[in-house]
């Protein structure tokens, strides 16, 4: 079965073709900067050179198509037709009481729609994709894997909040917990690349990128991780607020605020952009704070500072650790960020070695041999869960 798996952001759409059950990789490619005067696609085959162009800006509508006709073109598609595809996979986010991997029906689709605001930066543009794809090809079906699937593992006394009862039956408030294809990608590799029993190897996995979370792995399952009830909570992240004292939130309203002017400032003015006045954005804020500025090195200490906090709080959830892991744009190319978070847990018996932190390209261990506990940095690879779990689905 080939699974072509559709990544979409708010300029952005990423994807990647496979063929199932050998997790054989056809064709992967990006169209950037949608909705712009000008956007950028590039497409490759594992077999073939890069192909590239740029064009007069393309709307989403227009970018799918263009997935489409690259995909199934002679000179270096992966598709003689549509017909071969199986599905179209999807990474979707978060819908009022369904969770799992589902076939992504008018209900699914209804139900997605109720969660909009909550998760009003991931819902939207996902639900906007999916139906543009169902316009192009009607006969493929559309299959989602929800982010909150990985962590129906959570013991009860993790996922509740001491709400009163009505608000998590009536509308659901709990902690459901994101970034569940990444978390499940790095349980089973990490479990392959340490060598201690995998059914009770203990995991702290930092997946840290413009959106961050931390969980707390054991025997491969999620036991804790720091977003709750939207994607919006836990860590800082690039401009999302993260951890906030709900009094806050009402203290604010009554001093004027509308809910639009919350909303606009906890997900797209808050986070590491909101502390430095700058940008969420990690190297920029590492130049900033080298030439000088003390807001973005603020910004800086607050995310390494949130980082090891739950880092040890986990620690104590696993009763030890046996392997902390980084990945996420920032996981796996912040150097600087990796050594900060590792330098206080000494006490564990972890220790970095310092070169092979530095000179990290894709996957590496970087602890050093002498290390109690092991550090990784390992790229995931949320694409192949999702295509995994589709094929699963609809092998039934």
């Amino acid at each position: 079965m080939k699974v072509l798996v559709a990544n979409a952001g708010s300029t952005s759409l990423k994807y990647r073709l496979y063929e199932l059950p050998g997790e054989t990789l056809l064709a992967e490619g990006r169209i950037e900067n949608i909705g712009a005067d000008q956007s950028s696609v590039q497409h490759q085959r594992p077999d073939s050179a890069l192909h590239e162009e740029r064009c007069s800006g393309l709307s989403f509508s227009e970018a799918i198509r263009r997935v489409i006709a690259t995909l199934t073109d002679r000179r270096f598609g992966a598709l003689a037709s549509l017909e071969e595809l199986g599905a179209v996979g999807f990474k979707v986010v978060h819908a009022f009481r369904i969770s799992g991997c589902q076939r992504l029906t008018e209900d699914v689709l209804q139900a997605m729609e109720e969660y909009v605001p909550v998760a009003p930066l991931h819902n939207k543009i996902y639900l906007d994709a999916i139906r543009l794809f169902k316009e192009e090809m009607p006969e493929t079906p559309m299959v989602g894997l929800f982010e909150t699937d990985f962590h129906q593992t959570i013991p009860e006394h993790a996922r509740r909040y001491a709400i009163p009862e009505a608000w998590q039956e009536r509308y659901g408030v709990r902690r459901y917990g994101f970034h569940g294809a990444s978390f499940w990608y790095l349980a089973r590799r990490t479990a392959e690349l340490v060598q201690k029993p995998a059914d009770s190897l203990r995991v702290v996995a930092c997946h840290l990128g413009g959106s961050s979370s931390v969980c707390a792995l054991k025997g491969g399952t999620s036991l804790e991780t720091t977003m709750g009830f939207s994607p919006q909570s836990g860590l800082p992240h690039s401009t999302r607020v993260g951890e906030l004292d709900c009094f806050a939130v009402l203290y604010l309203l009554r001093k004027g605020l509308s809910v639009d002017q919350l909303e606009q400032g906890l997900i797209k003015e808050g986070g590491l952009k909101g502390i430095s006045g700058l940008s969420g954005d990690v190297p920029a804020l590492e130049k900033a704070a080298g030439e000088g500025n003390s807001k973005a090195q603020l910004a800086l200490d607050v995310f390494v500072h949130e980082v090891r906090n739950r880092i040890g709080a986990y620690t104590a959830v696993l009763e030890g650790l046996d392997a902390l892991v980084f990945s996420g744009g920032i996981g796996e190319r912040g150097a600087a960020i990796r050594a900060k978070v590792c330098k206080p847990f000494g006490y564990l018996g972890l220790e970095l070695d310092a070169a092979r932190n530095e000179a990290v390209q894709g996957e590496a261990k970087i602890s050093s041999d002498a290390s109690k506990v092991e550090a990784w940095v390992i790229p995931t690879n949320e694409e192949l869960v999702v295509a995994r779990e589709v094929y699963k689905v609809l092998s039934k």
